[in-house]
């Protein structure tokens, strides 16, 4: 009774002539191109059929770092995905610490560089946040801002809280944001009550309006606000009493050296000299 021989399930590697006993002309081939190999390095003192795997194993957490997913780094490396779980993961298996030299080479070739953005990229929250937030602080609210960003208000309340978002949503909301900065709420359906508790709600929580930042986008950057400091937060103006004044300056001192002195300004000296003659004349 014979035994069927088992079919490859491709043609890809020398695994169909080493485990499946494959006798298509390009595959013996391939085996017989690499027996040469072995041998010649062999007789070399070359032959090294296995390195280390720990600068790919780097290399593949450095490109997941920069946003590349294991399917994409299995492309362009053209390395299976059961190759890339034996160098990642240490489960049922036991992790691979040494790989074909051919394997490191051509994940150690996947350019090290930021994966591009897709539309299912997940990214930074921090532009999207601000953005609703600079809104609010013009007197939107997010009844009123959902119909013009596509969102529905809950959905914008979450995003207000979100640190990060889909690349697609950041659009969105970037897009729909050019145009609502650029009108005014109360002309726009927005009450000016409702309007009235945005604006106050941005400032209870800080929030900053469009003109205050350069790179919305970038966490790192801060507001640019020319905001003047309320009335309590303002230094008291020191008035220059009359008297005290008048005997100053017939002690010989100057109008600078009195405002010095005092702690006011040179024209509050002026004035209280001026106020000093005036009663003397009456």
């Amino acid at each position: 009774m014979t035994t069927a021989i088992r079919q490859a399930p491709h043609h890809r590697n020398l695994t169909c002539v080493k485990e499946y006993r494959c006798r298509r002309p390009e595959c013996v081939a391939r085996h017989n191109a690499y027996q040469r190999h072995v041998y010649r390095q062999k007789g070399y003192g070359t032959w090294q059929p296995l390195v280390d795997a720990a600068p790919a194993r780097q290399h593949i957490d450095a490109l997941r770092e920069a946003g590349h997913s294991i399917p994409d780094i299995q492309k362009q490396a053209r390395v299976s995905a059961a190759t890339l779980a034996r160098i990642l993961y240490d489960g049922t298996n036991k992790r691979a610490e040494r790989i074909r030299p051919e394997v490191a080479q051509r994940i150690l070739a996947v350019p090290l560089a930021p994966a591009p953005v897709k539309p299912s990229t997940v990214i930074d929250a921090t532009g999207t946040r601000r953005r609703l937030q600079a809104l609010i602080s013009m007197g939107w609210t997010l009844t009123a801002l959902g119909p013009r960003l596509g969102f529905h208000p809950r959905r914008l309340t979450d995003l207000l809280h979100s640190d990060r978002v889909l690349a697609s949503t950041a659009r969105r909301i970037a897009d729909g944001y050019r145009v609502a900065q650029t009108l005014d709420p109360a002309a726009h359906g927005v009450p000016k009550k409702s309007a009235k508790a945005s604006r106050n709600l941005a400032s209870r929580e800080g929030w900053h309006g469009p003109l205050d930042w350069d790179n919305i986008d970038d966490p790192a950057a801060k507001p640019e606000t020319s905001r003047k400091p309320r009335a309590k937060d303002r230094p008291r103006k020191v008035q220059a009493d009359p008297a005290r004044v008048a005997r100053l300056t017939a002690q010989g001192w100057s109008a600078g050296q009195i405002a010095q002195e005092i702690g006011c300004h040179k024209r509050s000296v002026v004035r209280a000299r001026r106020r000093a003659e005036m009663a003397v004349a009456a």
